[in-house]
C-alpha cells in the first residue's frame, strides 16, 4: 500500500482523445523544424516526411501511432514514484547565510555549496549549468566540467557555442582516460528547444557533432504559457505532447531507441510583468494532465516541481514548492527538485537547501510503501490494550515506530513553552546553523593533481584555439 503513484484522472476520455488528435494534427501539418541536413536524413530513413529546403520534418499520423504502439511500455502497476534532488546552480547569485546578502560567487563559496549538497542525505549532490565564476563566456562549458569534477558536483551539460564542441570532446576524453572509463560513461551534454518544435541550427549542429562521435546529446524544453505555447492549459498540454512525441521519434531516428517518455516543464507567463514564474497553480494542472496522458500511453513520466519564485527563504517559497511537488507524486510521476533554488533560477541559498532537504525527506516518506498485513494491523496488540488502551509500552510500537513514523531534523518537535524557553528558533534559524557549520569545513578537491593538470591543459589549449 502506498499513498502516492496512483492515476489521478482530471481528463475525461473524450478530452484525452481531443488532445491526442490535436497533437497528431500538429505533427502531421506543422511538424518540427530541424536545421541540420544530417539529422533530417536520419528522420527520412524511418519514414518521416522531410522538406530539405524548408528544413521541416512532418510526422505522418500512422507513423506516430505506430511509434506509440511499438514503444517500450512503462509498468505503472509496479512503479513507485521516485523523489530525487540535486542542488542546481544556474545564472544565479549566492545567498550568504552569514549576512543574508545576495552576492557573486567565489570558488570558495562554490566548493562549500557543493559540499553542503553532498552532506545532506536527501540531496547528495549539486549540479551546475555553465560556470558561475568569472571566466570567458566561450570557455564556460569547459570550466563548468572542471569545477564540477574538482569539487564533486555534476556538470549540467552546457555546450553553448559550436566552436567549443571539439574542445569539450577533448576534455571529456582526458577525464575519461584519467578515470579509466569509456567516454560515454562520463559524457553529459544537453541542448534546449526554446521555440516550440524547432531544433535550431546551433543546437542541431551540436547534436549532430557528438552523434558522429558516438555520443548522445539530450534535448530538453521549457514552455511559458502565453509566450511559446497557447495561454490555455489545454493548448499548452497539447503542444507539449506533440513535442514530446516528436522528440521520442527523433531519438528513434538518431539512436534507434523506441522509448516514450513524457516530461512536463510548463509555467505561465505573468502577463503583467512578462516574467516566467515558478510555483503557480497552472503548473500543477498541466502536470496532472500530462501524468494522466502518460498512464494512457503507458509512457514514463516526470514533472518539473518543487519550484518557487520567492527571492529568499520564506512562507511563499515553502507554499510554492509544496504546491508544485506534492500533486506530481500523487498523480504517479517522478519528482525531481532543484534544492536551494529560489527566484526561479536566480538565487542559490544554502539555507533554502537545508529547508528543502527536510521537505524532500517528507516527500520520500510520503512515497514509501506501507504494509497491510496481520503484523502491521496489530490486532492482538489492540485486543491486549482494550478499550481506551495505550500503546506506548507495547512491543508492537517498538517494532514499528522507526519505520512507520517520519523523524524531522529541523521542523519543530516541541510545544510552545519549551520552544520559547529554548530560544524560539524557527526552521530557517536551524537551517542557517546547519549551513554555517558546513561552511566552516575545509573542502578538499575531489580530483588528483594529475587529473587537474590534464584538464587545465585542455582548457588552456582551447582558450588559445578559440581566441584565433
Amino acid at each position: 500500500m502506498r499513498a502516492v503513484g496512483h492515476p489521478f484522472n482530471v481528463l475525461a476520455s473524450s478530452e484525452i482523445s481531443t488532445i491526442h488528435q490535436g497533437a497528431l494534427r500538429i505533427l502531421r501539418e506543422m511538424g518540427m523544424e530541424i536545421q541540420n541536413r544530417h539529422l533530417l536524413e536520419a528522420c527520412a530513413e524511418i519514414g518521416i516526411l522531410v522538406d530539405y529546403a524548408a528544413q521541416r520534418a512532418r510526422f505522418p499520423s500512422s507513423l506516430v501511432e505506430q511509434f506509440i504502439a511499438d514503444a517500450e511500455k512503462f509498468n505503472w502497476e509496479d512503479f513507485r514514484p521516485q523523489v530525487t534532488s540535486t542542488a542546481g546552480l544556474y545564472h544565479s547569485l549566492f545567498h550568504d547565510p552569514e549576512t543574508g546578502h545576495l552576492i557573486e560567487w567565489t570558488e570558495e563559496k562554490l566548493a562549500a555549496y557543493f559540499t553542503l549538497a553532498r552532506s545532506l542525505p536527501e540531496i547528495g549532490k549539486a549540479r551546475m549549468l555553465g560556470c558561475r565564476l568569472p571566466v570567458a563566456p566561450v570557455l564556460e562549458p569547459l570550466y563548468e566540467r572542471y569545477y564540477c569534477w574538482k569539487y564533486g558536483a555534476e556538470p549540467g551539460g552546457s555546450i553553448d557555442l559550436d566552436p567549443v564542441c571539439p574542445h569539450l570532446l577533448e576534455l571529456y576524453q582526458a577525464y575519461a582516460d584519467q578515470c579509466s572509463l569509456p567516454i560515454e560513461e562520463v559524457f553529459h551534454a544537453n541542448v534546449y528547444l526554446v521555440p516550440a518544435l524547432k531544433l535550431g541550427v546551433h543546437e542541431a549542429y551540436q547534436v549532430d557533432y557528438f552523434r558522429e562521435h558516438g555520443l548522445r546529446v539530450g534535448i530538453g524544453d521549457m514552455y511559458a504559457m502565453g509566450a511559446n505555447t497557447p495561454v490555455t492549459v489545454a493548448g499548452a498540454v497539447t503542444l507539449n505532447l506533440a513535442e514530446q512525441l516528436a522528440l521520442g521519434i527523433l531519438n528513434w531516428a538518431l539512436y534507434g531507441e523506441k522509448k516514450l517518455h513524457l516530461g512536463c516543464s510548463i509555467a505561465p507567463l505573468d502577463m503583467r510583468t512578462m516574467v516566467y514564474p515558478f510555483g503557480r497553480p497552472e503548473s500543477v494542472i498541466v502536470n496532472l494532465m500530462m501524468a494522466q496522458l502518460a498512464h494512457y500511453y503507458k509512457a514514463s513520466y516526470s514533472g518539473h516541481g518543487g519550484l518557487t519564485s520567492a527571492k529568499l527563504p520564506s512562507p511563499e517559497a515553502g507554499y510554492q514548492k509544496a504546491l508544485t511537488a506534492i500533486p506530481i507524486l500523487l498523480a504517479g510521476g517522478n519528482i525531481w527538485m532543484d534544492a536551494g533554488l529560489l527566484s526561479c533560477d536566480e538565487v542559490c541559498s544554502p539555507i533554502q537547501m537545508v529547508l528543502d532537504n527536510e521537505f524532500l525527506g517528507v516527500l520520500d516518506h510520503l512515497s514509501m510503501d506501507f504494509e497491510v498485513t496481520p503484523e502491521s494491523l496489530g490486532i492482538e496488540t489492540i485486543l491486549e490494550a482494550g478499550p481506551a488502551g495505550g500503546y506506548m509500552d507495547k512491543e508492537h510500537t517498538v517494532r514499528h515506530f522507526r519505520t512507520e513514523l517520519w523523524e524531522p531534523s529541523i521542523w519543530t518537535r516541541k510545544m510552545l513553552h519549551p520552544w520559547l524557553q529554548d530560544g524560539s528558533l524557527l526552521d530557517v534559524d536551524y537551517a542557517r546553523n546547519v549551513a554555517l557549520d558546513i561552511k566552516q569545513q575545509h573542502v578538499q578537491p575531489m580530483i588528483s593533481d594529475a587529473v587537474e593538470k590534464e584538464l587545465l591543459k585542455v582548457i588552456q589549449n582551447a582558450e588559445k584555439g578559440l581566441a584565433d
